[in-house]
């Protein structure tokens, strides 16, 4: 099989048959790039699924709360190898306090891989193509198709959404920052909805961006947990300290130049086509 960690969304024809390129790639790759790529395309399934809430079956909702299982599993994995990573950019002469947190990561690290292996066999996951195959495939009588084609209406959604997000959300703090960057996400991919151009491709940009900087905060703010539990007080600790708020302020500062545009941006008004391939929603 090939690798796909790299592969675009163009590269596919619908969001399910990605996800379940996703899910065959995991299984030959178990690593932090197959679960990026499996975390990507699930959101990207799960953002075209809000739009047009496909009628799913008891076995395909199970299927589907498997996936998010999957996904969190995956997320362990990719948080504890950029830990790593992080650890590895901290400017500190500390080499001895350096090694026992990094041993530490290293352990947790092996620890979710196993995890998700394990995950992998689940007996679930030999059925999933089956059970996920028919959301590719249009209702008698229905027009939509989950397909990666243009579908109007989709930046005015997100824009609209993403406003009446930044309306109630309130004073941005540690406590909410994170839940914001997960809305961001959501934003971006509903906009990809809309197809590749220009206007499109800015305005996943900008979402993207103040995902990624908030992304920084919370990878240093759980890595700061993480070598508290492991150093105590320490000069590394007191080190990822300052590093973890900076990127609080940065992140503060990226917010409000993103909402400052975006508030602002006006678009071409289409009426969302918020078709509906079935009546029941997808199960969380």
């Amino acid at each position: 099989m090939s690798i796909l960690s790299k592969a675009s969304k163009d590269d596919f024809d619908s969001p399910v048959e990605r996800l379940l390129a996703s899910i065959a790639n995991l299984v030959q790759q178990p690593t932090s790039k197959g679960a990026h790529f499996y975390r990507t395309s699930l959101r990207r399934f799960q953002a075209w699924s809000d739009v047009f809430h496909p009628e799913t079956d008891s076995k395909q909702n199970q299927a589907l709360r498997f996936l998010d299982k999957l996904r969190k599993a995956t997320g362990k994995l990719r948080d504890s190898e950029v830990h790593r990573e992080l650890l590895q950019k901290v400017a500190t002469d500390q080499a001895v306090e350096k090694r026992k947190l990094d041993k530490a990561l290293k352990a947790r690290r092996d620890r979710y891989e196993r995890k998700l292996r394990n995950r992998l066999r689940e007996p679930i996951l030999t059925g999933i193509w089956s059970m996920l195959r028919s959301l590719d495939e249009s209702p008698q009588g229905k027009e939509v198709r989950p397909t990666f084609h243009p579908i109007d209406g989709m930046i005015t959604l997100a824009l609209d959404e993403y406003r009446a997000f930044v309306q109630r959300h309130g004073k941005i703090s540690p406590e909410n920052l994170h839940p914001y960057r997960l809305q961001c996400k959501r934003f971006r991919y509903t906009a990809e909805l809309a197809g590749d151009s220009p206007e499109v491709n800015a305005l996943v940009e900008t979402w993207k961006g103040v995902q990624d900087i908030i992304g920084e905060w919370h990878d240093y703010l759980t890595l700061t947990d993480l070598a508290q539990d492991v150093l105590g007080d320490s000069t590394v600790v007191t080190a990822l300290q300052e590093l973890t708020r900076q990127k609080f302020t940065d992140s503060i500062s990226a917010i409000a130049t993103v909402e400052n545009k975006l508030i602002r941006q006006t678009v071409p008004r289409k009426q969302p086509r918020r078709a509906s391939a079935g009546g029941r929603s997808r199960a969380a």
